[in-house]
């Protein structure tokens, strides 16, 4: 048996990026191309390993399933939302995957046609309903506000670096800047991991452990503290700051106050919160 290894290694590798493309944006997280790429590379670098007899073995379930999880910690880091980024990425993963091997036999074969034909479709329809029914429950969330039209995609922008945002339009997300009186968006502090300097990054990795008020001192000037309540909550704390620009769906917000959040705001398919004017539902949301 003839093995190319270069092959297997870009056709793991592209199904492993595309796969941890998609699952960062169904998941609202910033996509860092490099740590992409990266666990892209070591996915590959695995996959063409695993086409060699002597590692035969690590096809198997569990090592598959630890390297994906590895790929998803790498290239998004720590996040609560880990089980549902692995999950996705998995199946994604293994769909793509066989999807580029099938394509890859039936240009290689000149009877194309026999094959499909030899093919077990009930196999195919069972696993797709299955990964179906998964996905359809662990991301309700996210198609039901999408269909809603309630996610809103745009951009914080800050001393000349741009973070992407998806922001779910809040019925009850009521905060606003004291000073100004304006809606503010609360965005979770790694989603805009784009704009912080490593000093400003260092602080924020403690946000959640430390409390907005411990981590103040640690930040550059532009930060300050924003009062909250919420239910449990009689009075919170949340760091916020003023960029340069926030967009939404194309929409200026202009220099919007923006709080950090110490925890993910919504299940998924969201990293920030507003409740401010919708373009998309033409009033206001709280």
């Amino acid at each position: 048996m003839v093995v190319y290894l270069d092959i297997a290694f870009f056709l793991n590798f592209f199904a492993d990026a595309l796969a941890l493309y998609v699952t960062a944006r169904v998941s609202a997280l910033p996509v860092d191309r490099r740590k992409l790429l990266l666990a892209a590379g070591l996915g590959g670098t695995y996959g063409a390993l695993c086409a060699l007899p002597v590692f035969r073995m690590g096809a198997a379930v569990l090592p598959e399933l630890a390297v994906a999880a590895a790929l998803v910690r790498l290239a998004y880091g720590r996040s609560g939302t880990f089980p549902r980024q692995f999950l996705m990425f998995f199946l994604l993963s293994c769909t793509m995957g066989g999807v580029l091997l099938a394509a890859v036999q039936l240009l290689q074969s000149r009877q194309g046609m026999t094959i499909l034909r030899s093919l077990d479709w009930k196999v195919f329809f069972l696993a797709g309903g299955g990964c179906f029914a998964v996905l359809s429950v662990v991301f309700r969330g996210e198609a039901r506000h999408a269909v809603r039209g309630q996610l809103y995609h745009g951009a914080v922008e800050r001393r000349g670096r741009k973070a992407p945002v998806t922001a779910l339009l809040d019925t009850g997300h009521g905060l606003t800047d004291g000073l100004t009186g304006a809606p503010v968006l609360t965005v979770h502090w790694s989603a805009l991991d784009a704009l912080w300097t490593p000093e400003e990054r260092r602080a924020l990795q403690r946000l959640e452990r430390l409390g907005a008020a411990a981590c103040l001192p640690e930040l550059g000037a532009g930060f300050r503290l924003l009062p909250y309540r919420a239910v449990g909550v009689e009075d919170g704390l949340l760091l916020c700051f003023r960029p340069d620009k926030v967009t939404l769906e194309g929409r200026d917000l202009g220099r919007v106050t923006v709080a950090l959040s110490p925890t993910a705001v919504s299940e998924g398919g969201a990293n920030a919160l507003w409740g401010g004017e919708g373009e998309k539902e033409g009033q206001y949301a709280a």
